[in-house]
Formats: structure tokens, sequence, C-alpha cells
């Protein structure tokens, strides 16, 4: 979505199921072995991504249906916010119980999609980093984006692994 025009809100839910899907497939294919594998110094393990993809969701949904229904809320969130640094810093150990999570959070937030029409994804949405911008750059920066960015990440995991 970046730099390009903003997309409708039946494009970002078919765009946030693609993903999903490409995800939860990739995520099939980890090894479970390979889990806590550093992929390269300084990159997050597989098990820190699927942790992330068990949470991160979640809290955008949740952002998400607040701002619905107080458009001044100020939404999104930075890297230090806690329940992502838990998240990450305790993954789980086992593949089939962070796969379950991501399942559940990705529902979450698709659940919360359904509810976007297209006037809401021109809106404008106060950032708690950036400030006033359109809700477009936040679905772009914090779900279809961010899940991109992720899906590479658990890619390069799996071939790390």
């Amino acid at each position: 979505m970046s730099g390009s025009p903003a997309m409708t809100a039946d494009q970002v839910r078919a765009a946030n199921a693609e993903l999903d899907a490409a995800l939860l497939a990739t995520a099939e294919q980890l090894d479970p072995r390979s889990l806590h594998v550093v992929p390269a110094e300084g990159e997050w393990t597989a098990a820190q991504v699927l942790a992330h993809l068990g949470e991160f969701p979640r809290f955008f949904a949740a952002e998400l249906r607040r701002w619905r229904v107080d458009r001044s809320a100020v939404v999104g969130r930075t890297h230090d916010h806690p329940a992502r640094l838990e998240a990450v810093g305790h993954p789980r150990d086992r593949l089939d119980r962070a796969r379950e999570a991501m399942i559940d959070a990705f529902a979450e937030l698709a659940d919360a999609l359904a509810a976007l029409e297209d006037q809401d994804v021109g809106a404008t949405s106060q950032n708690v980093k950036y400030g006033a911008e359109p809700l477009a750059a936040f679905l772009d920066r914090y779900v279809i984006g961010h899940k991109r960015g992720h899906l590479s990440q658990l890619r390069a995991c799996g071939s790390a692994g």
C-alpha cells in the first residue's frame, strides 16, 4: 500500500487472508528442531517470529476496534511495547502451539477487519509514533506490510535451519 493508491476494505481483507495463508503454510514447513536457530546475527529465531505472529494481530485488532469507536484515539505502538517484548522474549517451544496462537490471532484480526468500510481506509487516524495519517498507513504498516515482512523473515528462518 505504501506509495500506491489506497486499497479498498475488501482488498485489505483479501491481502490479509492471503498473507495469513502464506504465513501458516510457511510455519507448517518449518523443522521443529530449528525453532531456536538464529538465522543471522541480530535476527529473530523462527520461534520468536512465530510468537510475534501470535501476538501482534490481536493487539492491532484491538487498536482498530478502539479507533472505530473513537476516531480521535491514538493508535499503534512502539517497538518497546510490553506485550511485544514478552512474546518475543518468551516464545513457545512447540511449533503446533505457536501455530495455534497464530491461527487464533489471525482470526481475531480478520474479525476486526470484517467491520472495515472503504471510507475507513482513507479516514484520518492518530498514530502514536507518526501523528495524523490515513488509516491506510496504519493498515499497511501494522497489518499488510508487517505480515509481508515477517513472511520473508520466517522464510529466511526456514532456509537457515
